[in-house]
């Protein structure tokens, strides 16, 4: 099934400018957490957060199931 909406590399953009301009933890979830609120990020995107990291895969849009792997990952 072909995995794709136009929707998807904007956000996509977003978030890597969010993590690009963000100085800090609390201001990259702050960033991610307005992008959330704005666009249909959790639609398309799965991501969470570990003790100094933050990941994001892609869902799949047949089950809106993350694949098995990560798009990014980025340290703090």
């Amino acid at each position: 099934m072909y995995n794709y909406a136009d929707e998807i590399p904007h956000i996509f953009i977003r978030v890597i400018n969010a993590i690009t301009l963000s100085n800090s933890k609390e201001e990259l979830r702050s960033a991610i957490n307005k992008i959330a609120k704005e666009t249909e990020l959790d639609k398309f995107f799965a991501y969470g957060y570990g003790a100094h990291h933050f990941w994001l895969k892609h869902r799949k849009l047949s089950n809106g199931e993350p694949k098995e792997y990560r798009l990014l990952k980025v340290e703090f």
